[in-house]
């Protein structure tokens, strides 16, 4: 049967239908546990650079930007890991891939700038950078992801 032969409700039904179907991202266990691990972490490492990244209320903005940046991939990864959506991975993987130089630079920051050496920032680092190792590995078609061509 061909899309001209159907009535145009259930075209339109069976093509929102695809759509939600192909936006579907397959996770395996390993990979939703290292990115909830990481995503606890890093919502640890978000508090803890917050609490000791300041000299009398004053922080540098790259020290502020990676704070944010660290939140936004909390909240965007446990959507992703929840939801299982494309478009949430991509958002997920795109805001910790920016956030790892932010990163870096907001120990720099706040290590040049106030004289603070919060190490957090660095563990933060390393949260993001498995983030975005994992939600890339997923949304690359299958048989890219087992190394096949």
């Amino acid at each position: 049967m061909s899309a001209l032969d159907m009535e145009p409700g259930l075209a339109r039904s069976l093509r929102r239908i695809e759509r939600r179907v192909l936006a579907e991202v397959p996770l395996s266990a390993n990979v939703v546990r290292s990115i909830w691990a990481a995503v606890a972490v890093l919502a640890c490492v978000c508090l803890a650079s917050w609490l000791t990244s300041d000299v009398d209320g004053h922080r540098t903005l790259l020290s502020q930007l990676a704070i944010g940046l660290g939140v936004a991939a909390v909240v965007a990864s446990a959507a992703a890991a929840t939801m299982r959506r494309f478009g949430w991975c991509w958002l997920a993987a795109a805001i910790s891939a920016i956030a790892v130089p932010l990163s870096v630079l907001g120990y720099w920051s706040a290590q040049t700038g106030l004289g603070v050496g919060s190490y957090w920032f660095l563990i933060g680092t390393l949260c993001h950078a498995v983030l975005v190792g994992n939600w890339v590995r997923c949304a690359l078609p299958p048989e890219h992801a087992r190394g096949q061509r």
